[in-house]
């Protein structure tokens, strides 16, 4: 795992790169801390292979959010979370997708529940690819960028970010196979890819701009499985 802290304050680096090591030893896991105190050297020698950053809000200059902003615009994956003592400032995350905030001063319990949500984002977005023998032909694609697939008599209609392919197949090994990356059915016809989900209104949910129902027996699950994914619990 790879990660960036940028804050201008030295205490504060060095208390999370402690923090870092102490919990790399508690999880037999291997963790590479960059450390950033000056926003602008963040962005110019950024590069796309961090999984995780950490970033304080108040910094003189190039302030958190406005560096946030610039980091989005190179990369859209990397997960993103604000360090802050001005819990005011978090609720503009929500801009640049950040998974969460973390109030200063940071206590070694409060860092663990936060790396360990982060990491539940990282796994997120681990893609893994797949090969579709399609009716339009063999198509290789991302998992990540399957939208919802259809059912359709002995045919399944995978719709993608990429266009729409059809395949005979048989939904339950669908779902089988691509529970693991967020996939959900919402009722007998539909599995939905749970990054897709755009709102939920009654029964109705809309994904990658479609609405698709939302059958009875399957709405307290669905509805269970998204609220976890949001909060980042799976």
């Amino acid at each position: 795992m790879k990660l960036a802290v940028i804050d201008d304050d030295k205490k504060a680096t060095d208390l999370l790169d402690d923090y870092v090591k102490r919990f790399e030893k508690e999880n037999n896991m291997s963790i590479q801390v960059s450390v950033f105190h000056n926003p602008n050297d963040f962005l110019n020698n950024y590069s796309r292979d961090y999984d995780l950053v950490l970033m304080d809000i108040e910094m003189p200059g190039l302030n958190g959010i406005e560096t946030a902003k610039e980091l989005r615009r190179m990369d859209s994956r990397v997960v993103l979370m604000f360090i802050t003592n001005m819990a005011q400032y978090a609720i503009h995350g929500y801009e640049v997708e950040a998974v969460d905030f973390v109030i200063k001063p940071v206590s070694y319990p409060d860092f663990v529940l936060k790396i360990q949500k982060a990491i539940r984002y990282i796994a997120r977005n681990q893609d893994q690819k797949l090969t579709l023998h399609a009716q339009e032909g063999v198509v290789h694609l991302h998992v990540s960028d399957i939208r919802y697939i259809e059912v359709i008599r002995h045919y399944l209609l995978y719709h993608t970010a990429k266009g729409n392919y059809t395949v005979r197949g048989v939904m339950k090994e669908a779902e089988e196979s691509l529970e693991k990356y967020h996939f959900v059915r919402s009722n007998h016809c539909y599995l939905v890819n749970l990054k897709y989900v755009e709102s939920i209104s009654g029964n109705i949910v809309k994904v990658g701009g479609d609405d698709l129902q939302i059958s009875r027996n399957k709405k307290n699950e669905f509805l269970m499985k998204f609220t976890r994914y949001v909060g980042g619990m799976q």
